[in-house]
């Protein structure tokens, strides 16, 4: 086995976690709970990574412009919901309106397909006692929490907590005003980690693959990269679009959709140098076709590292990491390194890589960039990549849960249902076909996990511009795009309240 293998292949986390930056909301007063779990009774043991996760994310959090006033950490794991529901009350007992409480848990997440939203389970242990806490039990708990609570989870199933990423149910227990939540993937998906262990003479320390690209996103080392307009705040917008850009193992979801308001705040400081190894990392596309088989980026390495490239597809609906492909940035070799293919030195570097895959009906393909510095292995991006099928209708129908009144915390959810890989569009439509507005624009599907092969949204009601669309009856349109040919369907026609 190669070196670089262990740091990708180990497997599947169930990981529930949350980010807590100080200060994000107002002038209030900020608090932090952390907590993660390693060792389990029932579930795979995944040291040190819960541990890694909670002390890297306490780390990047705790460096925001304005420190919490509390921060608990439990990184060794807690038995179950009793001591869970302990520590929340502990953590947040003297919070007010206007006060803001960040609550990050790491741990294995077990839900199914047509279970109520509100029985996702957390699973809670300390390799001694296991237990569990329901989202309707956290929700109880957290309810009795006065003003904002960020929660950011990282486990498998945790769109289902809030009715993300699944082909039935959009209600969940957490619509209102009071939240802020970031799931690391869809209800029916896996999370995924690597554990720590040594090969050969390279460390690998162990981590999930949503916390370490989070914490990229939001460290200083990176610039706070998360922060697309270098405002000093990353909105709960800013963090999907950069994980959606940026981490490919899982499908990231958040409510409530498009929100605009800070949850990570920092002193702006243009003239401070990146630290870490890699940065500015740029994709050209994600998507290739017959006539675009590669693969264009960017970046600019600070630091000399080895960089390797590592190539993991589709199988039976899951990333098949046991059989990934590694492929060592050769572009300088028989340089300063000798014949030693990866070595890079530092600098601004432009690649174009050919994948494929051998699917007629396409598939999907997750990229990483893996780098070696110090002995030490890291994932630096991880990009989906969609390769649609040569030609073929992908038979697209739609499903739109719009029993909602908007402006109340509730979302309209969809699920555009469709037989391959494609681009779509999705457009608001009145009934006589004219267009209100555009929902998204040449959007990339990406694998979900769902039973029948589809692609899930959430609406909040406003557009781009974030003006409301009037109340009315309409209907969506989507178009399909394989390959140059274009498909379309329409979902039925449903009313927008507010």
């Amino acid at each position: 086995m190669k070196p670089w293998r262990p740091i990708l292949f180990t497997g599947l986390l169930c990981l529930w976690m949350f980010l807590m930056p100080a200060g994000a909301f107002g002038e209030g007063i900020s608090r932090m709970l952390l907590v993660g779990c390693d060792h389990f009774l029932t579930q795979e043991d995944t040291a040190p990574s819960s541990r890694n996760n909670v002390e890297q994310m306490e780390a990047v959090l705790s460096a925001g412009s304005v420190q919490p006033a509390r921060v608990i950490s439990a990184p060794d794991g807690i038995p179950g919901s009793d001591a869970l529901k302990s520590l929340i009350l502990e953590a947040f007992q003297d919070a007010q309106e206007g006060d803001t409480s960040y609550f990050y848990i790491s741990t294995h997440g077990l839900w199914e397909e047509a279970e109520p939203n509100a029985s996702m389970t957390l699973l809670l242990s300390d390799g001694r006692e296991e237990g569990g806490i329901t989202a309707r039990q956290l929700f109880d708990c957290l309810e009795t929490v006065p003003g904002r609570k960020i929660l950011i989870v990282d486990a498998c199933h945790s769109g289902a907590m809030i009715g993300k990423g699944e082909l039935t149910s959009f209600r969940h227990l957490f619509e209102g005003g009071d939240y802020r939540i970031i799931c690391s993937s869809g209800a029916c998906e896996d999370s995924w980690f690597w554990s720590g262990q040594n090969a050969g003479d390279v460390r690998i320390s162990g981590g999930g693959y949503f916390s370490s690209a989070m914490a990229l996103g939001l460290s200083e080392s990176t610039g706070h990269a998360a922060d697309r307009n270098r405002d000093g705040s990353v909105t709960l917008s800013e963090i999907k679009q950069y994980m959606l850009e940026m981490h490919g193992a899982s499908t990231v979801y958040t409510y409530p959709e498009e929100d605009d308001e800070p949850v990570f705040t920092y002193v702006p400081d243009p003239g401070k140098d990146l630290t870490v190894p890699v940065g500015n990392i740029a994709f050209e596309e994600s998507l290739l076709s017959g006539d675009h088989p590669e693969i264009s980026f960017s970046f600019t390495v600070y630091q000399t590292i080895r960089l390797a490239y590592q190539i993991v597809e589709q199988q039976g609906g899951h990333w098949d990491f046991a059989n990934a492909r590694i492929m060592y940035d050769t572009s300088e070799m028989y340089g300063a390194f000798g014949d030693a293919a990866g070595y890079l030195m530092p600098g601004f570097k432009e690649r174009s890589i050919q994948l494929s895959s051998d699917s007629p009906e396409g598939g999907y393909v997750l990229f990483q960039m893996v780098v070696s510095r110090e002995n030490q292995l890291s994932i630096a991006a991880s990009k989906v990549i969609c390769v649609p099928p040569a030609q073929g209708d992908p038979h697209m129908r739609l499903r739109v849960d719009a029993d909602v009144r908007l402006g109340e915390g509730q979302e309209i959810g969809m699920v555009i249902f469709h037989e391959s890989p494609m681009e779509y569009d999705v457009v608001l439509e009145d009934l006589d076909g004219n267009v209100q507005g555009r929902i998204c624009s040449r959007r990339i599907s990406r694998p979900q996990q769902t039973p029948e092969t589809a692609s899930t949204l959430s609406w909040n009601g406003c557009f781009a511009d974030g003006s409301p669309a009037a109340e009315g009856t309409y209907r969506f349109r989507v178009r399909g795009y394989i390959n140059g040919q274009m498909y379309q369907t329409y979902s039925e026609p449903f009313a927008v309240q507010w």
